[in-house]
């Protein structure tokens, strides 16, 4: 539990954020972090698979190991990506 203090302190900190940087106190506040369209793991994932699988038929190793490559990336995006649930 906060002090007083703390709290006059933490509210004072967020007038401060609201004032100086708006769109980062809406998006700090909605609790969300705005997702990069780059990264959705589903579709790094999907895509991938279909790369090794499409290598593999073709018999072409680039193909193959760039489809690896993205089910990896997939994993990792999916695996690192910031969680704001409860804490």
């Amino acid at each position: 539990m906060l002090s007083e203090r703390e709290r006059r302190t933490l509210a004072r900190i967020e007038r401060h954020l609201a004032d100086s940087d708006p769109a980062l106190a809406r998006v700090l506040a909605s609790g969300t972090l705005p997702r990069p369209r780059w990264a959705h793991p589903p579709a790094l994932l999907v895509s991938g698979l279909l790369l090794l699988v499409f290598g593999s038929v073709i018999a072409t190793l680039p193909v193959a190991v760039l489809g690896i490559g993205l089910a990896m990336a997939a994993m990792l995006v999916a695996h690192h990506r910031p969680s704001l649930g409860p804490a």
